[in-house]
């Protein structure tokens, strides 16, 4: 009889992340198509309102300027905190790979 005994460090590390997304796959009409598209363009424009913040921190853009994108934008407050989120990954990857944001 073989016995085989593995240890933590033999196993390889999977370093690639893949990401699944389920959507309903749908023929929208004309006018979801539309407020698909007023509330992507509305997104959009919230991210680069938080860019323009230039700063890395969630808590400090949470904290001085969540109440007021809840005022200027028509989005819900899950938009709003992906926004954030998004305007923040932007800026720590533009600062790693020595870019600059233009708006």
């Amino acid at each position: 009889m073989l016995s085989l005994q593995i240890g933590v460090w033999d196993v390889p590390v999977q370093k690639d992340v893949q990401v699944t997304v389920v959507a309903k796959v749908f023929k929208p009409n004309r006018r979801k198509v539309l407020a698909l598209n007023r509330c992507l363009q509305e997104y959009f424009r919230l991210v680069k309102w938080y860019l323009g913040f230039n700063s890395k921190s969630k808590s400090f853009l949470h904290e001085n300027c969540y109440e007021k994108a809840k005022q200027l934008f028509n989005l819900n407050t899950a938009l709003i905190q992906t926004a954030r989120d998004k305007a923040v990954e932007i800026l720590k990857s533009f600062e790693k790979h020595g870019k600059t944001i233009a708006l």
